[in-house]
């Protein structure tokens, strides 16, 4: 018992500072540091009056299972745009540059690439280094990239024959 107490009291320490930088860091209206019981209930009945207004379109002040549905419905689609966006960033080939350029020479050498999940072997980097300078820029990068998927996409084709 007083294993999992600690394992709590540990968990909560660690949320707090999440819960401070996340949706409450507006609550603490008095400006104490400290977000209070009070400032949390008033800050989520705030969002949920938001989202309530949102979600009841015609205003009744109450919501249909159709009304339910719709804001349900689009809840899903924000969220699976927002994960669409974050995941075509993390494959811009200019982000990854950006991303693991940790000399500043704006592309990407075999050393800054290894260790990484996609890092590429010295045959497929030598390939798609087209100019011979040793290192990717972003065309190169996202070119070796589109070939792998390519590839990829192919063996698994040839996998389901």
């Amino acid at each position: 018992m007083k294993t999992k107490l600690m394992i709590a009291a540990v968990a909560a320490l660690g949320a707090g500072a999440a819960f401070a930088a996340g949706p409450m860091k507006n609550a603490d209206n008095d400006g104490d540091g400290y977000v209070s019981l009070a400032e949390a209930k008033a800050a989520h009945a705030a969002r949920v009056e938001e989202h309530f207004a949102k979600a009841d379109t015609d205003g009744d002040g109450l919501l249909s299972e159709a009304e339910r549905k719709a804001a349900h419905k689009a809840k899903r689609e924000k969220m699976k745009e927002r994960r669409d966006h974050r995941r075509d960033k993390r494959r811009d080939p200019e982000n990854i540059v950006e991303r693991l350029d940790v000399d500043g020479s704006g592309s990407v050498s075999m050393s800054e690439l290894e260790g990484r999940r996609f890092a590429p072997d010295a045959e497929t980097f030598t390939a798609a280094d087209t100019n011979g300078n040793g290192e990717l820029d972003a065309a190169e990068l996202g070119a070796m990239m589109q070939a792998r998927r390519s590839e990829r996409s192919e063996r698994w084709k040839r996998s389901k024959d």
